[in-house]
């Protein structure tokens, strides 16, 4: 069993093959713009790194978001159209989950942070509680500064994180504010691959036309985490998963 990993959310992109226990070939890098037309030929390098053919495949993952508009359709509907001709079961995993995820182990409550746009982010708060890792917010975007302005206890951030967006961090939190080393920080295929590998053991895939990208909007009372340990999300669309058919 082969599973294929796309994520095209943001100007980074990464595509990965994982068997169920080791990540068999990975490669991510600084796309830009240029998703769609790099984004099959580095397939092709994964695949043959690895030495599979597509046929081999029948697990997808795909990054779902919050990230570009572009972007995102580009891995999703290069997943779909892939998991069609070869008869692959396809899972959506959001992006913030796929940055967090690593950093699962440290046990510190973890915001990962994506570009948004005009100075804004998109974030979400994850913590493990009664030994489960989870997000712990629903998706929201906004300044750093409304987004942190709550925040108060130690934080681990991590994702696309800018110079000045750091610094704005350092600023407003202080010794609250925790980041993880830049290499660490970044986003990897291979960590959506075990994500949509563990999604699809444990729930049925949703039909490939419910599969659609995650987008946020800055909610009309405006976005903070002024109550970052609210009861979480439960539904599927608060929490980002695609819709399932009734």
């Amino acid at each position: 069993m082969t599973l294929l990993a796309l994520d095209t959310s943001t100007a980074w992109a990464s595509v990965a093959l994982y068997d169920g226990r080791n990540v068999l070939a990975e490669e991510t890098w600084h796309a830009q713009r240029r998703h769609g037309d790099e984004l099959f030929p580095t397939i092709e390098r994964v695949l043959s790194q690895a030495r599979k053919k597509i046929s081999d495949v029948d697990r997808i993952a795909v990054a779902t978001g919050p990230g570009s508009f572009t972007g995102l359709r580009v891995a999703i509907a290069a997943a779909q159209g892939i998991a069609r001709g070869a008869g692959a079961a396809l899972v959506g995993i959001s992006t913030l989950d796929v940055l967090a995820y690593p950093h699962a182990s440290s046990k510190l409550r973890t915001c990962p942070l994506l570009p948004a746009g005009r100075g804004e982010y998109y974030a979400a708060l994850y913590q493990e509680r009664n030994r489960r890792w989870a997000r712990r917010s629903p998706f929201i975007v906004g300044p750093i500064a409304d987004l942190c302005r709550q925040i108060g206890t130690h934080t681990l951030f991590v994702g696309e994180i800018d110079e000045e967006g750091e610094s704005i961090l350092r600023d407003l939190l202080g010794p609250l504010a925790l980041f993880a080393a830049p290499a660490s920080r970044m986003r990897r295929a291979g960590y959506l691959a075990e994500l949509g590998w563990n999604e699809l053991a444990e729930r049925k895939q949703a039909p490939l036309g419910a599969l659609e990208p995650i987008y946020v909007r800055q909610p009309a009372t405006g976005g903070s985490f002024a109550q970052p340990f609210a009861a979480p999300p439960t539904d599927d669309v608060s929490l980002g998963l695609p819709k399932r058919s009734s």
